[in-house]
């Protein structure tokens, strides 16, 4: 009966998973990896013919669309069927919403329009795609958000060389 591996650690117990992070932010840390990795994802774009220009078109479309683009909805004045109490019939305010027709729509509302459903009772449901995520995708794209990590810890520097007791507890974690 074959016993499951245990998963490999580096000198200092930390997981593999921990070392091949670290790794891996070396690496993309170097500027000949990033470029390989630059030129493989623009291949990949050249295969599947998209450009960032036709994306970051596409998320600006869903970005700034307007939902009265594909949608009206107003409050209407109806006659009701039965009579009030002094015999006259009764109005009463009712909310109408309606759907633009498909042939009516531009092709820019279109493109932000996610879904369109009918419930078996005939209640419509229009949805549109995620206005902030394109928003957030857009404005990283154009480096306006940088994420910012905060240290919290401070080590101090001693002129005095620290020993390896001293080292051990700062640095080496248990588990």
């Amino acid at each position: 009966m074959a016993t499951a591996p245990k998963p490999a650690t580096s000198l200092w117990g930390r997981k593999s998973d921990d070392v091949a992070g670290a790794a891996a932010a070396r690496l993309l840390g170097n500027v000949r990896v990033q470029a390989r990795i630059a030129e493989i994802m623009r291949a990949g774009a050249e295969r599947a013919e998209v450009t960032v220009e036709e994306v970051v078109r596409e998320l600006k479309l869903i970005g700034f669309s307007d939902i009265r683009k594909v949608v009206s909805w107003r409050n209407e004045l109806v006659t009701r069927t039965e009579k009030g109490e002094d015999g006259e019939p009764v109005m009463v305010l009712m909310p109408r919403v309606t759907i633009v027709d498909a042939d009516k729509i531009s092709d820019e509302a279109a493109a932000a329009v996610a879904e369109v459903s009918q419930t078996v009772n005939g209640a419509l449901r229009v949805k549109l795609h995620d206005k902030h995520a394109a928003l957030v995708s857009i404005g990283k794209h154009l480096g306006m958000f940088v994420d910012r990590v905060q240290i919290q810890e401070r080590k101090q520097i001693s002129a005095e060389p620290m020993s390896a007791e001293e080292w051990k507890r700062q640095f080496v974690r248990e588990g």
